[in-house]
């Protein structure tokens, strides 16, 4: 596994927190509700353990997949068990009542919610990687490059299941994954949900470089 040092990790936290910011505000203004969105943790782990990380692997967890190209290659994951992720469903759709089980509707709630706050966290990121590829090693560092996610996918299963689904049609490596702790907080409400940022090894090597 290729392991970022510790400065490394600072700097990718900061980049987390400063994506935590725009995703404040793009949601404040979309729900027209005081939100807030703040990462409390980022650290690198093994793909093996990332399961372990999530909960118990008996346990059913959810999760938003969105897969990342431009800049670089990946998968983006937010993940979530169903009490955290339906309780904020019902507060985002101004709801009362305690929803039990996900319909289209609250699918539709928790993709958006993701895809919000995805492109929020991939600018902040993008803007401090160079403008490269990875079928590329020519770049122009310090330029803002572009991280492309594509349309989220919801996702019930077992977290074991979840990371297999994300990687399944992928033919390069995935040997590590950045978790970000992320939460929500609606109306001083918490919400814990957990950003996954799963880069392949040749994009890794692309973001060390890039951060010295």
């Amino acid at each position: 596994m290729s392991q970022l040092n510790s400065v490394q990790i600072e700097v990718l936290a900061a980049l987390f927190h400063r994506g935590a910011a725009k995703a404040t505000e793009a949601l404040s203004t979309w729900l027209g509700r005081r939100i807030g969105v703040k990462v409390d943790q980022v650290e690198q782990l093994p793909f093996e353990e990332t399961t372990e990380s999530l909960g118990p692997a008996e346990d059913t967890l959810c999760a938003c997949v969105m897969g990342v190209t431009g800049g670089i290659r990946g998968q983006i994951l937010f993940c979530f068990d169903d009490a955290s992720g339906l309780s904020l469903c019902d507060l985002l759709l101004g709801r009362e009542q305690v929803s039990v089980e996900w319909g289209e509707l609250e699918q539709s709630s928790a993709m958006e919610t993701a895809n919000i706050v995805g492109c929020a966290y991939l600018n902040s990121l993008a803007s401090a990687f160079p403008v490269t590829s990875p079928d590329s090693m020519a770049s122009t560092v310090g330029s803002d490059s572009v991280w492309v996610p594509t349309p989220p996918l919801f996702v019930r299963d077992f977290a074991a299941s979840i990371m297999e689904f994300a990687v399944m049609n992928q033919t390069t490596e995935y040997d590590t994954v950045l978790v970000a702790q992320t939460k929500f907080q609606i109306d001083g409400r918490p919400f814990d949900w957990s950003l996954l940022l799963i880069p392949d090894s040749q994009s890794l090597e692309m973001m060390k470089e890039a951060l010295g």
